[in-house]
């Protein structure tokens, strides 16, 4: 499977198998904690996955700049990595251990049929800040399939893990915003086929009976009209 796209959130090119995604940049990654510009995404996002790995809590890069890899690249300021079962509190001092000061803006919030826990980060190059956003699905068996599933590649010369297309369409049901619905069907407009819609519908299945306060058969369905 291949994708031909550009990067625009990130001037990221891309052209590689979904089974190994790479991504490349002529810049050099430059991670000293206290120096990073906080208003680059990818940089905060290489951040933050290297000190969540060094603490070996497990991540895979969702969001934004995983949608410009599947569907139609929107701009993007923050960092949002998929997680199983990490707490705030350990990730917060993961970030703290690799520099950066870090306040928990809140922790374990539901949106949707996912808590998201936000991490804000600040005091980075002119004063910057960002936040960085831990998504975990309400299920735990699903949580951990996301992880399990994700996929390697290179950012900036860094390997980082990335959800891979399929779960990127799911995780988007499971939220809450409209906006959340366009991006999953971007995602599924951009690689038609070569989606397995097979494993979305069973997931899709599987979530909407264990998670029963959140209408996700229904927003599947929208999804799919929006195609």
């Amino acid at each position: 499977m291949q994708i031909g796209k550009f990067l625009r959130c990130a001037e990221l090119p891309l052209n590689s198998p979904l089974s190994a995604v790479t991504f490349s940049n002529r810049e050099t990654s430059k991670i000293a904690s206290m120096s990073i510009d906080l208003n680059d995404p990818v940089a905060v996002l290489i951040t933050a996955h290297q000190a969540l790995r060094r603490a070996k809590i497990e991540t895979a890069t969702y969001g934004g700049l995983a949608l410009a890899v599947y569907g139609e690249p929107r701009e993007t300021k923050d960092a949002d990595l998929a997680v199983a079962g990490a707490h705030t509190v350990a990730a917060r001092s993961a970030l703290t251990a690799a520099g950066l000061n870090v306040l928990i803006a809140f922790d374990q919030v539901q949106f949707g049929g996912q808590l998201v826990s936000r991490l804000t980060v600040f005091g980075g190059l002119g004063g910057s800040l960002n936040t960085v956003d831990l998504i975990k699905p309400r299920s735990d068996s699903y949580s951990r399939k996301v992880l399990l599933r994700a996929v390697t590649g290179e950012l900036r010369g860094q390997q980082v893990r990335i959800v891979s297309p399929e779960d990127f369409v799911v995780l988007k049901v499971l939220a809450s915003r409209e906006q959340d619905l366009h991006d999953a069907a971007s995602v599924a407009r951009e690689l038609g086929n070569r989606l397995n819609l097979e494993l979305i519908q069973n997931e899709i299945g599987s979530l909407a009976s264990e998670i029963t306060d959140h209408d996700i058969r229904a927003r599947w369905t929208r999804v799919q009209q929006m195609v």
